[in-house]
C-alpha cells in the first residue's frame, strides 16, 4: 500500500449523524454561513475518522459535499489528497453496496 491509498482501507458505513439528527438535518458547518441547512445523505468511518456526505436543500440529487466530522463538528476537508481519497473509498463502498 502506497502513501495515497492510507485513507483506503477499512472504509465502513456509518448512522452517528443520523442518531443525533433524527430529521436528516444539520445547521452546524464549520466555515458556512450560519443557517444553512443540509442534510445527511451517508456517513462514513474511513481509517477511525468520521466523514459525512450532506446535501443543501435545493440542489441536485447528484450533488453532495464531502465533509471531516471531527467530535461532532462538521469540518471542511482542508487536505486535497485526503479529500480525493475519502471520496474514492465512498465511491467504492457505494459501488460495492449496489452490488450486494
Amino acid at each position: 500500500m502506497n502513501s495515497n491509498d492510507q485513507f483506503f482501507t477499512g472504509a465502513r458505513e456509518v448512522n452517528i449523524l443520523r442518531q443525533q439528527f433524527p430529521d436528516q438535518a444539520v445547521m452546524n458547518v464549520a466555515g458556512e454561513d450560519a443557517g444553512t441547512p443540509y442534510r445527511v445523505v451517508n456517513e462514513v468511518e474511513v481509517n477511525g475518522r468520521h466523514y459525512a456526505l450532506l446535501q443543501k436543500d435545493g440542489d441536485h440529487p447528484d450533488d453532495v459535499h464531502l465533509f471531516h466530522v471531527n467530535q461532532g463538528r462538521i469540518e471542511e476537508i482542508e487536505d486535497e489528497l485526503e479529500w480525493e481519497n475519502i471520496a474514492e473509498a465512498v465511491d467504492e463502498m457505494l459501488y460495492f453496496h449496489d452490488f450486494q
